[in-house]
């Protein structure tokens, strides 16, 4: 593949959580839809280049390592290089998986399209900021603000990322109170919407210092929530709807004057 040939630079190691499937259904817990796939798509980056090395985990059997790593949605992919690391739940699909290329691009490379100014900012944190971000594939926003929040976390040490798909987990958002993507969260500070570079990194050094006075934003974009589960539905709708319009009427479509 031609963007791995041209983007990467240095390795990087790439753990994929999965959960083996019971059949089980629990109404406390999203139903992991998606690990096989994810799994299946790391490992074809890795025939493309040897740049690229997948481990898979079973978080059941690892349990005490994901623990210590956050980790409690499958699949989550971990990309880590060099020291720096961002993390993915979901499946990698939809107007996110450039951006999810985009993030794996950033650490190999180490150096992302950030202002100097911001790295400066940057430079001065010290104790870690948690940054969690819940995204959707058929947002814009969603890319965008992937990208950004990526590349702080690949300037930044102290910056530790989460990047969720929260279509896919339908009670983690509701559990979230999500009703419109993107959201951020800044050490358990939400905010909704997207953020330009300067504003963002402005919010983050505000909350590392002890600072949550919110930054006023110049515009604040987002698109209304629905989970993958809605969107299924609503695609089955409209294709039945089509098909209905469609379909010949009782006469075969033959049109008899002075006949309804």
């Amino acid at each position: 593949m031609q963007f791995f040939a041209e983007r990467l630079a240095r390795p990087v190691s790439i753990d994929v959580w999965t959960r083996r499937g019971t059949g089980l259904v629990l109404p406390d817990r999203d139903t992991s839809a998606h690990d096989d796939e994810q799994l299946a798509l790391m490992r074809q980056f890795v025939r493309l280049t040897p740049a690229l090395t997948v481990t898979p985990y079973d978080i059941e059997k690892h349990g005490d390592r994901a623990a210590e790593a956050r980790i409690d949605l499958t699949p989550t992919t971990v990309m880590r290089c060099a020291g720096r690391s961002v993390q993915y739940v979901g499946m990698a699909g939809g107007m996110l998986f450039p951006a999810f290329l985009d993030v794996m691009s950033y650490l190999s490379v180490g150096t992302t399209p950030l202002d100097d100014s911001s790295r400066e900012v940057l430079a001065t944190l010290r104790d870690p900021v948690q940054l969690e971000l819940l995204v959707a594939p058929y947002d814009n926003y969603s890319g965008h603000l992937m990208r950004l929040a990526s590349a702080l976390a690949v300037e930044c040490r102290a910056i530790r990322l989460r990047i969720v798909d929260a279509t896919e987990y339908p009670i983690f958002a509701s559990l979230r109170g999500v009703s419109g993507v993107p959201v951020l969260s800044i050490d358990g500070q939400r905010f909704v919407g997207v953020w330009d570079e300067t504003e963002l990194v402005e919010q983050i050094r505000r909350i590392a210092t002890g600072n949550t006075e919110a930054v006023i934003r110049s515009a604040v974009y987002a698109v209304p929530f629905i989970t993958e589960a809605d969107a299924r539905a609503m695609e089955a709708e409209s294709a039945a709807e089509v098909a209905g319009a469609m379909a010949p009427s009782p006469s075969g479509g033959l049109y008899i004057p002075g006949r309804d």
